[in-house]
């Protein structure tokens, strides 16, 4: 997908179960099936390490549909931090990865829980009016880093 491109039809998808999850039309199975179907743009801080804010015990990623709704949150940043504290730049030329929905969900944040020990979430488009928040619960991620299931590892429970 590109800068200002046209969105793939997984991302059309998640856009439009976004909305109707707005509207109060939505299903939850449907718009995280839309998630995993779509691609998904990170952006990327210093030496390569996502986006994200911890809040109340869980980690969230930021992941956006496109790089317009990109640009808008890291503007926002922008905006909101002291001088000097980020470039003026950086809504315009900001470092993004391109993933898959499936891969993000399943294996990307899979890893990261793995590495940092926090259980973490997804917010798709956090700046937008229909933002969408993926907790880690089973049915979203996969059950060994659902809060709501027994964690195990290496035949120890983990308690987040």
């Amino acid at each position: 997908m590109g800068g200002g491109g046209k969105p793939s039809t997984g991302t059309a998808e998640l856009r439009a179960q976004m909305g109707a999850f707005l509207r109060g039309e939505g299903d939850s199975r449907a718009l995280v099936e839309a998630v995993r179907g779509a691609e998904l743009l990170l952006p990327l801080l210093g030496e390569g390490a996502v986006w994200t804010a911890d809040s109340d015990d869980i980690r969230w990623l930021f992941a956006f549909t496109g790089t317009r709704e990109m640009h808008t949150f890291l503007q926002q940043k922008w905006e909101a931090a002291e001088p000097g504290e980020l470039p003026a730049e950086l809504a315009r030329y900001a470092r993004y990865v391109a993933v898959n929905g499936e891969e993000l969900l399943h294996e990307l944040l899979p890893a990261w829980v793995g590495r940092d020990r926090v259980p973490m979430g997804v917010v798709v488009d956090v700046s937008s009016e229909s933002r969408v928040f993926l907790p880690p619960v089973s049915g979203i991620v996969p059950d060994r880093i659902a809060l709501d299931k027994q964690s195990v590892t290496d035949g120890e429970v983990v308690a987040w």
